[in-house]
């Protein structure tokens, strides 16, 4: 289930190429229409998808929304691995419809910015990246998993 549900969520951002590309022959996939598919409002609908399936598989509340905690921290690390690989994503949709980057200083030395902006942006790259691994593993650990030392008896 959790397979199921976390690659569903990894791959809803690029959901749209399943019709560009044999119809209009585009690799074209960051746009739903008028509506950004890699941005925080769009990632609502990986919430909601993980939620759904989660209460359709547990019958609790409880464990869909963790479920959908977890299909949006597969949809996040989508969109974080996209702005590493392409420069930045259409993050704040429909707030400002340009790309934001949240690894664009990590790049540059930090003889061009300057030590303090180098360091303060790696710290927001590394605090977003451990943000969305924690949210995945409080998810995970709400559905049964287990990351408690046992001693051995």
């Amino acid at each position: 289930m959790l397979l199921f549900v976390g690659s569903a969520g990894t791959l809803l951002p690029d959901i749209m190429i399943v019709y560009n590309l044999p119809f209009k022959g585009s690799f074209e996939h960051c746009w739903a229409g008028p509506i950004a598919t890699h941005s925080f409002l769009f990632s609502s609908t990986a919430i909601l998808f993980g939620t759904l399936v989660g209460y359709v598989a547990y019958r609790q509340f409880g464990k869909a929304i963790y479920m959908g905690l977890f299909a949006e921290a597969a949809f996040l690390t989508h969109l974080l691995l996209d702005d590493i690989g392409e420069g930045g994503t259409e993050y704040l949709y429909p707030i400002y419809n340009g790309k934001v980057s949240v690894f664009s200083l990590m790049d540059v030395g930090f003889q061009e910015i300057g030590l303090l902006r180098y360091i303060i942006a790696s710290f927001i790259s590394v605090f977003f990246v451990c943000s969305i691994i924690m949210m995945a593993l409080v998810a995970l650990d709400h559905l049964g998993f287990e990351f408690k030392h046992r001693p051995e008896k």
